[in-house]
């Protein structure tokens, strides 16, 4: 009767555990750009190595981005990207932890929902409070994300010295697409 016991809860345990593992879906390979456009130039960049992790029980979601990983048309853009804008090597990664709202974690397969997530947005060592507008649709494998949203430099206390600033917008337009598949 003991070993039947034990049995049972350790059997318990196990679907707990596992029920609560397939409510997190997660990405590695998240895919974000982000565009700067000025009469003077253009500027884009784009990385597939940012992660997310998204929680249905909970409704947390987080990214987190290395900021080295974004790559330029031309490397000494690249270059000062990392050296003299977002000085990579005192603040590596870019983050966003926060909540989802209007997502139905039982909608139809392939249904578009739109969603709000609610969070600090950290860059450059400066947290910033954001409500970032998206989409979610549930795939037969996971969810699949997208956002797009504008990121105002001086919020993040990057600096942008005068003699290129005719060059680099303002406000940085940043386009977010994450495949999660269950963790």
């Amino acid at each position: 009767m003991n070993a039947f016991f034990t049995l049972t809860l350790a059997a318990a345990g196990l679907l707990a555990s596992t029920q609560a593992r397939a409510q997190q879906f997660m990405t590695r390979s998240a895919h974000v750009d982000f565009f700067s456009s000025t009469p003077a130039e253009d500027i884009s960049a784009v990385t597939e190595q940012a992660s997310a992790v998204l929680d249905l029980a909970s409704q947390n979601i987080a990214f987190q981005v290395p900021i080295i990983s974004f790559h330029f048309e031309k490397a000494l853009m690249e270059e000062h990207f990392n050296e003299n804008y977002l000085e990579s090597e005192k603040f590596p990664s870019a983050t966003f932890t926060g909540k989802v709202s209007g997502l139905n974690p039982d909608a139809a397969v392939g249904l578009e929902q739109p969603v709000t997530a609610t969070g600090t947005l950290s860059i450059h060592g400066v947290d910033v409070e954001r409500t970032v507008e998206g989409t979610a649709v549930r795939t037969a494998a996971g969810w699949n994300l997208e956002a797009r949203f504008d990121v105002p430099t001086e919020d993040h206390n990057i600096p942008i010295p005068k003699l290129v600033r005719s060059k680099i917008a303002e406000s940085i337009s940043v386009t977010l697409q994450a495949e999660l598949s269950p963790r």
